[in-house]
């Protein structure tokens, strides 16, 4: 977890630059707004699962606030602490005091800590447990009075939440000239584990390229992303196979750093690169020799293990990644070759892939495609298995796989390609691009319990959802892949993309600033 080593207001700025110019763009852009004295509103975002209005004065910020932690506070919190002090300091001109005690102030303190220090255990709001259950590991509470600010975190990762939370919710009180935060109770944690985003490392002036994904990387971070899968494929110099790399291709020490760049963010890092298919922009243009087509490696080639695996070795030599997608879909050769020779070369090549990575401790992740019928699932998009008909294959698969189920044009509700893919017995991620209906459908949690339709009693198998930025460096620079990750991230912790509010009609009348009423229409 980066901590005190960000730019915490680069990073904040960068995020709201982007969600102001989604949320104008885009009217079905949902944002709760946060009451100021001053036409400058404090947005959250992602919007909390439960946020609640006291009838009260905001908590002031000045030059004696402290933050608290308790006696007992691992050295993760402490970091967290550090990084919100350098937060408030960066952005709103407030350098709180740091103290670890157990003699919680009662006035003037941002209180900070996790839901096991027995120090706060009484100050955690009754709601927090009441309305949700047992507290959730990614979730926090923040509960503020004109005295002090409270954050809990169930874990670590949830306290960092809370914290970027409670930065955006600061704003400035035009009246006494101070930074204040609003008189709120919020009780939030996502509608899945898994929040990922899939970046291609595709071709483009990289020097820009690699700053572009770190802004991606920066932006995940505050958007309360968990995940990013790197797809890599020719993007790299390959020792094993010193064709395959492009023209511009990256040094291994520059993704190296990318890499870990990411996980200072708290990010997963899973690596990407094409099997079988689409190696156009892999194998196939430096050993055509090794190829069915233009596309398609041949599994029944042993040379192309040679090459093959000795580019996936190097790839988890740079990320020591838990997880790597191997791609697999869309294997157009097919439909050119019968069912028995198709169902024999799936099948080899991956397994002996599978094979390969579990001996490496890696586990294996692809799309679901070809595992999926359109005749099965009619209405339902990226369903291949129709291609040598091996949606028949399933079952043969090792249950250890991840499928990762995409839908990315869909116009139906409902996607009972999970319920399929689960009942086989696997662990499956959802997967969208760009349309925004598919987005909310797809990530359409029943917010009250925080059980998908589709998964209800089977949450641990469903792993979470990702959003794949394709075509991510060819946009006109007006910011539509922040839109897309923005748009996204947001359904994904709500369950679903959120009713609009821009006028902020939830606030209570007291917190209303009447300066502002005719420019924002209370």
């Amino acid at each position: 977890m980066r901590t005190g080593t960000r730019n915490v207001s680069a990073i904040l700025i960068v995020l709201l630059t982007s969600i102001l110019v989604a949320a104008f763009a885009d009217t079905v852009l949902a944002q709760r707004w946060l009451p100021a004295s001053s036409s400058i509103r404090a947005l959250i975002v992602p919007e909390p699962a439960d946020l609640r209005w006291k009838i009260s004065e905001s908590f002031v910020l000045t030059a004696t606030t402290v933050i608290v932690l308790p006696a007992s506070s691992s050295k993760e919190e402490r970091d967290i602490a550090a990084w919100m002090k350098k937060g408030l300091r960066d952005l709103y001109g407030v350098d709180p005091e740091i103290m670890v005690t157990d003699l919680i102030p009662e006035q003037n303190a941002i209180v900070v800590g996790l839901v096991g220090d027995t120090a706060l255990k009484d100050l955690v709001p009754s709601a927090s447990t009441e309305k949700f259950g047992s507290f959730p590991e990614q979730g926090y509470v923040l509960s503020v009075t004109p005295r002090r600010a409270f954050l809990v975190g169930g874990s670590a990762q949830g306290l960092k939440y809370g914290a970027q939370t409670l930065l955006q919710a600061v704003s400035m009180d035009n009246y006494i000239a101070k930074p204040v935060i609003p008189p709120v109770e919020i009780i939030d944690f996502p509608s899945v584990n898994m929040r990922a985003f899939l970046l291609p490392l595709r071709g483009y002036r990289f020097f820009a390229h690699i700053w572009d994904t770190r802004d991606f990387i920066d932006m995940a971070e505050m958007l309360h992303m968990n995940t990013v899968i790197l797809q890599v494929d020719n993007a790299i110099k390959f020792d094993s196979a010193p064709g395959v790399g492009r023209t511009d291709a990256l040094e291994k020490d520059t993704l190296r750093a990318v890499v870990k760049y990411a996980r200072e963010a708290g990010l997963e890092v899973i690596p990407f690169i094409n099997t079988f298919s689409h190696q156009d922009v892999l194998l196939c243009p430096a050993y055509p020799n090794l190829c069915l087509d233009k596309n398609t490696y041949d599994p029944s080639n042993p040379k192309v293990y040679a090459r093959l695996f000795g580019m996936i070795d190097e790839i988890l030599e740079i990320f020591q990644p838990k997880y790597m997608h191997i791609g697999h879909d869309e294997i157009q050769v097919f439909s050119n070759m019968p069912k028995q020779k198709a169902a024999e070369l799936f099948l080899s090549d991956l397994r002996k892939i599978h094979a390969h990575l579990k001996q490496r401790n890696v586990q294996t992740m692809m799309w679901a495609g070809m595992l999926l019928s359109s005749t099965q699932f009619p209405g339902q998009d990226n369903c291949n298995g129709l291609l040598g008909s091996t949606y028949a294959l399933i079952d043969s698969l090792p249950k250890d796989i991840i499928l990762m189920d995409a839908h990315y044009r869909q116009k139906k509700s409902d996607f009972p390609t999970v319920d399929y893919l689960l009942s086989k017995g696997f662990r499956v991620v959802g997967c969208v691009y760009d349309d925004p209906r598919a987005v909310d459908n797809f990530a359409n949690l029943q917010v009250a319990n925080k059980f998908s339709k589709y998964v209800a009693g089977k949450s641990g198998q469903f792993l979470g959802m990702t959003v794949a930025l394709w075509n991510c460096f060819s946009y006109d620079g007006m910011g539509t892949p922040r839109r897309i990750l923005h748009k996204s991230e947001e359904a994904f912790w709500r369950g679903g993309i959120p009713p609009l509010d821009p006028m902020g009609k939830e606030i209570p009348p007291n917190l209303r600033d009447p300066l502002s009423q005719d420019q924002f229409g209370y």
